[in-house]
């Protein structure tokens, strides 16, 4: 028998009583027929029947809701637990990971990173995080490390639970360029010489990175000294997530992508903390290449780390966290005033920026005009992108599903691993698998169910 079996009746059963039919014989060959190749831990063997649940067979289903808890029970909101989904406060000591998603509910709240500065107010980036963590985020100007202008504004915003034993941190993008020519390479650093010499921070000139090396060099390299790396993977859904943002195509289908590339990963690492507790924590990095032809003298490439992101836990929580680290990580969104209005600042910033060069080298300001170009077609592209990808594999990719308010026609992008959601008028949701469970009367606040959309690829 498969070793996923024991494992799954072991996070279902975990602290239940079994019923008269024992689920695992009931539900053995619904799991090697559904789900032979979903890993075990964290819930994944569970999640994937669900994800099945009009083909489990009829004994299966019956004795799985059998042994969970009488629908009446009250589930418990969410805290700063070790686990995704939220445990009561002060809780006894429980698996890692959720026994089962209808005993367990997620409660998250809304929070905006505002730019103060010369945004004058605007929201910058939205996300979800769960309503009884702390969070600061703000927007700087000019003070990126480096000096292109696709950096100009960064971006910061830090999470933290109440007991700061769990935390995601969202770092500011960085940018470097390049371009095959060897004369054209020279230009290029004599222009950041000239520009270093009137106070200018120089555009980084270097070949395009993949994501791992990007992390290896600049996250890894620079983090804690005791640090080891446990492994370094390729991220899909953070990929995804990224192509979502700038309108692309999912990159299974092979769209056309207007010569960028995109792929992304992320980094295991464990260390002490700075208490001398052992920590783990994820590193990971979504790579952009956007590459111009230049005749017969190679190309030029643009490049981009986007959703630079740390995610940390005490040693033996990350992976039973990993569903909330993947949950707040899709729901960071830039708001579209604000996005528009950035990267028409930055895209203003290359143009006078080519006309300057135009007098010294054609080929280094073709370039920066095809950088301003490329911004504004990701404004005006973006959100026909978006909404396009809204549907079917992208969606799935990323982890998310749509709802809609009834009584507003309002829509939603929320977690796509528990199928029932409500709102309340304060920038709150509520996510649960357990479709009996109704937070009026059980929460604070005036919740309204939202819709689950059945999305068509």
């Amino acid at each position: 028998m498969s070793r996923i079996l024991p494992v799954f009746l072991l996070l279902l059963c975990k602290g239940l009583l079994f019923a008269q039919a024992d689920p695992r014989e009931a539900c053995a060959a619904d799991v090697q027929k559904l789900c032979p190749n979903v890993p075990e831990g964290g819930g994944r063997v569970l999640a994937c029947l669900k994800q099945h649940q009009d083909q489990v067979s009829a004994t299966c289903k019956q004795a799985v809701l059998k042994a969970l808890p009488p629908s009446g029970s009250t589930p418990a909101p969410a805290t700063p637990a070790p686990t995704p989904a939220a445990q009561p406060k002060n809780p006894s000591p429980a698996p890692a990971a959720s026994a089962a998603p209808s005993d367990r509910y997620f409660l998250m709240k809304q929070v905006k990173i505002i730019d103060q500065g010369m945004g004058q107010g605007r929201p910058a980036y939205d996300l979800l995080i769960p309503s009884t963590w702390n969070f600061k985020g703000w927007v700087n100007a000019g003070v990126a490390e480096g000096g292109c202008f696709a950096d100009w504004f960064s971006v910061f915003g830090d999470a933290t639970s109440p007991d700061n034993s769990i935390e995601l941190q969202f770092l500011p993008q960085s940018t470097w360029q390049y371009m095959d020519d060897p004369m054209a390479q020279r230009q290029m650093q004599q222009q950041n010489q000239r520009d270093s010499q009137v106070g200018m921070k120089p555009c980084p000139v270097h070949a395009p990175f993949s994501a791992e090396e990007f992390i290896r060099q600049n996250l890894i390299a620079k983090g804690p000294k005791n640090r080891t790396v446990v492994s370094i993977d390729s991220f899909p859904e953070l990929d995804q997530i990224v192509r979502h943002q700038l309108g692309l195509p999912p990159a299974s289908t092979g769209g056309d992508s207007g010569g960028i590339r995109t792929e992304a990963a992320r980094a295991r690492i464990a260390y002490n903390d700075d208490n001398g507790k052992p920590t783990e924590a994820w590193l990971t990095a979504a790579m952009v290449v956007r590459s111009v032809p230049a005749g017969g003298r190679g190309a030029s490439y643009d490049s981009h780390a986007m959703m630079v992101m740390f995610f940390r836990a005490p040693k033996g929580q990350l992976d039973s966290n990993d569903r909330l680290f993947k949950l707040m990580a899709a729901t960071i969104h830039p708001e579209p005033e604000w996005r528009n209005w950035s990267n028409g600042v930055i895209s203003t910033l290359y143009r006078k920026k080519q006309a300057e060069l135009a007098k010294q080298g054609a080929m280094i300001a073709e370039f920066q005009r095809h950088v301003a170009d490329t911004i504004n077609g990701v404004t005006a592209n973006s959100m026909a992108g978006a909404n396009r990808a809204a549907f079917g594999q992208d969606q799935l990719i990323r982890g998310v599903q749509t709802f809609r308010d009834s009584s507003t026609g309002a829509t939603f992008e929320l977690s796509n691993q528990y199928d029932h959601a409500w709102l309340n008028g304060t920038n709150e949701y509520v996510m649960t698998g357990d479709p009996n469970f109704n937070p009026n009367g059980n929460l604070n606040g005036n919740w309204t169910k939202l819709e689950l959309v059945r999305q068509q690829p």
